[in-house]
Order: structure tokens, then sequence, then C-alpha cells
């Protein structure tokens, strides 16, 4: 179960390293030719990004439960 976690924990912060790059790139966006189709398609990939780390979120979360039960037993 504590691999599970941590390779939980790996991707979460892999997913939201991920958004964090994707939010850099859209402060430069206003310097960039095609900004408007550029702009939809990293708010279409930040919705997705998001709905993946909210996922991973619970599943960690759902890890850490299980291991701090089986620690208590």
């Amino acid at each position: 179960m504590k691999r599970r976690l941590i390779r939980a924990r790996i991707k979460l912060n892999q997913t939201i390293q991920q958004i964090l790059e994707i939010n850099r790139k859209r402060q430069k966006l206003p310097y960039v030719q095609n900004a408007a189709q550029k702009r939809t398609d990293m708010e279409q990939e930040l919705k997705v990004l998001n709905k993946i780390a909210e996922h991973q979120a619970k599943l960690v979360q759902h890890y850490e439960n299980k291991v701090g039960q089986s620690v208590n037993r």
C-alpha cells in the first residue's frame, strides 16, 4: 500500500508541475502569434489536468487513510 501511496504522490507532483508550466506559458501568450488559438488549447489542457490532479489527490488521501489505519492496528 505504501508503494501505491508513493507512486500516487509522484504522479500528483508531476501533474502539478505540468499545470504550473502551462500557467507560465500563458503569461507569455500576448507576445505570440495565434494567441487566441493557443489560449483555448491551453485552457482545455488545464481543464483535463485539473480533473486528473483532483482524482490523484483523492487517491493519495485514500492511500494515506489506508496506511494510517494499518499502522494503528
